[in-house]
């Protein structure tokens, strides 16, 4: 009896080793796209379907109501076919910061309801919820709101991948990223992209947008409350100009600011989390600060990030067009395995 029950052990651990060794590892690569403050973004998508898997349009918002609305001369089905001819994923996703849709339940429910309505009606691969800058009292509610999401759309094999704000604890270090139960939305979605980047933002003084050691210490957290393999480390391919070195700054692209890096030889400097800056400081103009993502703090972050945590399921990218084409070079020779994404 016992070599029997010995047997039949080993039998069930064989098999569960045999059933994760089938289970393929994914690693994807979505991009939100248009970005304010960027342009030329379609060509970046087309130029490296070979890299990026998913495209999250922003064409739609919701008001108080509940309802969801397209923005004017921004919805174009012609673009979703282009995209699906070109084998890619596409999930649009709706941004907002207004939160008055969330309650009370039967509202909700019609905000859930006018989601699917979308999806279905043009056959979207699922939705991507980008809902920031919420109070704290929003909590509860925000977080029913993605599970009875993810429970319609999931019923008709449709996917929800959700952005949330970057934080090392529960609390963060601000109301809409306390407002965002990582324990509870984390289970209910397909995606967890977490949007590592505006570490500084336009309206503080100039300081690094994207620090590896940050980063590094988000996922931490994110490890702790849920599977690595559905989260994205959000990438910014972005930079800030700060004038006379004040708040607010204004967004650039790596291609714009190189014909002043280059006419000015100035030196382009890392910071200690590997972030690129340079500084203008010449005569008759303003002195400005410029932090910048290229391809040598993309290559660093990257190796950092899948040595520490190999089991993340991919990245996130905001702000292409007139991003450092090298960053696509260096995703590709990142990249650990194919994408494989279903509900």
């Amino acid at each position: 009896m016992k070599a029997l029950l010995l047997a039949l052990v080993w039998l069930a651990l064989s098999g569960t080793a045999v059933a994760a060794q089938d289970t393929p590892r994914s690693w994807c690569v979505s991009v939100w796209h248009p970005s304010p403050g960027t342009i030329g973004g379609d060509e970046s998508i087309r130029a490296n379907t070979d890299v990026i898997n998913i495209v999250h349009p922003f064409w739609y918002s919701p008001t108080t109501d509940g309802t969801i609305y397209a923005h004017p001369g921004l919805e174009d089905p012609q673009q979703v076919a282009e995209w699906r001819d070109l084998g890619l994923t596409i999930i649009p996703s709706i941004p907002s910061s207004v939160f008055e849709m969330l309650s009370p339940a039967e509202t909700r429910a019609f905000h859930v309801q006018q989601i699917v309505e979308l999806v279905e009606r043009f056959d979207y691969d699922g939705i991507d919820v980008d809902y920031e800058g919420f109070p704290v009292s929003t909590r509860d509610d925000f977080s029913a709101f993605i599970e009875e999401l993810a429970a319609e759309l999931h019923a008709r094999g449709k996917l929800l991948t959700i952005a949330v704000h970057a934080k090392t604890d529960d609390t963060g270090t601000g109301p809409g990223a306390a407002a965002q139960d990582w324990e509870r939305i984390a289970p209910a979605v397909d995606v967890f992209s977490i949007m590592t980047y505006d570490y500084t933002n336009r309206n503080e003084a100039p300081g690094p947008i994207s620090p590896t050691d940050w980063a590094l210490d988000v996922l931490a957290y994110a490890e702790s409350v849920t599977d690595l393999s559905k989260v994205r480390l959000g990438l910014p391919f972005y930079g800030y100009s700060w004038k006379r070195n004040r708040p607010p700054a204004i967004t650039v692209s790596w291609e714009s600011i190189q014909p002043v890096i280059q006419s000015f030889k100035l030196e382009v400097q890392r910071d200690p989390g590997g972030d690129a800056y340079a500084e203008l400081n010449a005569r008759g103009l303003p002195r400005q600060t410029f932090y910048f993502a290229d391809s040598a703090a993309l290559e660093y972050k990257l190796e950092q990030v899948l040595a520490t945590y190999p089991d993340i399921g991919g990245v996130a990218i905001w702000g292409i067009g007139g991003e450092d084409p090298a960053n696509w070079d260096v995703l590709r020779a990142a990249r650990p395995s194919n994408c494989y994404l279903s509900p």
